[in-house]
């Protein structure tokens, strides 16, 4: 583990992907918890649960896949821990003009680029999903 979860997380996922696997298990966090939840509204996973354990209880992560073919096809960390890329309201990015996510860390939690424009806020990149 480096000192970025959230970048180990992406990684981890795309390699469960290329692999194929039915389920990604990876440890739990509120942030990581979140970000779940927006790529479950994006339809880029099934379903996830929290299993607990004696330590802080990991995510199994469940992908969805179209036939054999993951349908999240690509992640990019944006905002890294040695350079923050933050956005306001009116610039946050189209990622595939329109067609992926931007996940965004705003005041008012972390959402995806348009429920930050709906709820006119801006705030730190985390990172692209497409």
């Amino acid at each position: 583990m480096s000192q970025d979860p959230i970048a180990d997380f992406l990684a981890a996922f795309k390699n469960g992907l290329a692999r194929k696997k039915v389920y990604i298990d990876f440890p739990a966090s509120k942030v990581l918890g979140n970000i779940l939840k927006i790529m479950e509204n994006g339809g880029f996973v099934e379903n996830f649960k929290k299993v607990s354990d004696r330590k802080q209880g990991f995510f199994r992560i469940f992908p969805k896949y179209d036939g054999k073919k993951p349908v999240l096809k690509g992640a990019k960390r944006v905002s890294h821990i040695g350079r923050r890329i933050y956005t306001s309201a009116s610039k946050i990015p189209k990622v595939l003009e329109g067609y992926g996510l931007c996940v965004v860390s705003t005041p008012k939690g972390i959402m995806d680029g348009e429920q930050a424009k709906k709820a006119n806020c801006g705030g730190e990149v985390i990172c692209y999903l497409w």
